[in-house]
């Protein structure tokens, strides 16, 4: 799944129609091997567009693209995308890290998929050059239900993080702490979340 925050506005998710959004739908797709959708919200306009190609024993492989840009003029904000997986009582993942703090990738099982991998790959720049300075954060929790995503991860966000591209000013902002969950409430599920902070245009696959 996919979260967003404009440093200095609302954590957003994508699954959730009333927390302000002012426009999303799918541009193209067929129901099943591909799709392109677009998000505009408070002059971020991000892409996201999946591609699955048949093979294997589970139908095959997935890939999916998201491209942030602004909207009009003016300096872009600093922007976090939370990529996540999550398992809702029966399943395992295991997170894949570089560096210690930028998931690589999620290896996991479920009943459906059997073993798999997600893969992140670095950012790039909006037309695929790159590479493009982000910085990460890491998040592996508990889940009590995959309704309570949302406030798990902003219950996890600590204003601690620096953001510092070569040559540029220093920049705090919201990140994830590396473990977490919501007090007082039993986990059924896992949560791992891979948090990148860049400048937008950026495209990430």
């Amino acid at each position: 799944g996919l979260m967003w925050l404009q440093h200095g506005g609302n954590l957003r998710h994508t699954s959730e129609q009333n927390d302000g959004v002012s426009r999303y739908g799918w541009l193209m797709h067929d129901g099943e091997n591909f799709g392109v959708q677009e998000i505009r919200d408070e002059g971020l306009l991000l892409r996201t567009e999946f591609v699955k190609q048949p093979g294997g024993d589970h139908g095959g492989d997935w890939s999916w693209r998201v491209t942030a840009k602004m909207e009009g003029k003016g300096p872009a904000p600093l922007l976090s995308l939370f990529f996540y997986v999550a398992t809702d009582g029966q399943g395992t993942l295991r997170p894949v890290l570089e560096n210690g703090t930028r998931l690589a990738a999620v290896a996991g099982t479920a009943e459906e998929l059997g073993d798999f991998t997600l893969t992140f790959l670095p950012p790039t720049g909006e037309g695929g050059e790159g590479p493009k300075y982000a910085s990460y954060n890491f998040l592996a929790a508990g889940v009590p239900g995959l309704h309570r995503l949302t406030d798990l991860v902003r219950h996890s966000l600590r204003e601690s993080s620096v953001f510092s591209p070569p040559g540029r000013p220093r920049r705090r902002f919201f990140g994830v702490s590396s473990a977490g969950g919501l007090p007082g409430e039993p986990p059924r599920g896992q949560l791992l979340l891979h948090q990148v902070t860049l400048e937008p245009p950026a495209a990430l696959e």
